[in-house]
């Protein structure tokens, strides 16, 4: 089982030095390649910035960048054991499709303040054809056929008690 684990960080890359236009140039268009697992997550490791404290709680969510709302998302409360080692593990699950995405990175603090915030172009790669949801199960079929009858039945009485 092959691995892939991401680092990211609060700092933003810095601009200073002779390649600085290269740089800036290179970091508006070009995204972070980023290829999930056979197991179809992605690991990300966060190195934790100076300003963060026990019970903050650190998000990453990745939003198609022609979409309003995040497809992949996950959040984790820092404990003592990632102040002591200066990193704390996140994970993106099934991932299905490949394409084009904004990450953003976020600590909340205490009452759910915005303490950091930083985005990243990204290019996420799905492992073969993507995480697929398979149900085998002829039970699931039938109970959620049997579900639909009763709200059948329900909403067809509640209909002719409206009428009285």
């Amino acid at each position: 089982m092959t691995v892939s684990q991401v680092h990211l960080n609060f700092a933003l890359p810095s601009f200073e030095g002779p390649f600085s236009t290269a740089m800036a140039h290179n970091t508006i268009y070009d995204g972070l390649p980023i290829a999930a697992d056979e197991n179809h997550n992605i690991q990300f490791i966060c190195e934790l910035p100076d300003d963060v404290n026990e019970g903050d709680v650190i998000s990453l969510s990745a939003t198609n960048i022609t979409a309003r709302n995040a497809r992949y998302f996950v959040q984790h409360t820092v404990t003592q054991g990632d102040l002591e080692a200066g990193i704390a593990p996140l994970a993106f699950q099934h991932i299905s499709h490949s394409d084009k995405y904004i990450l953003q990175l976020m600590l909340h603090g205490l009452h759910d303040t915005l303490k950091d915030s930083i985005e990243f172009d990204a290019f996420i790669e799905a492992y073969g054809s993507g995480y697929q949801q398979h149900d085998t199960s002829q039970q699931g079929a039938m109970l959620s056929k049997e579900q639909s009858f009763k709200q059948f039945i329900v909403s067809c009485s509640s209909s002719f008690l409206s009428f009285f």
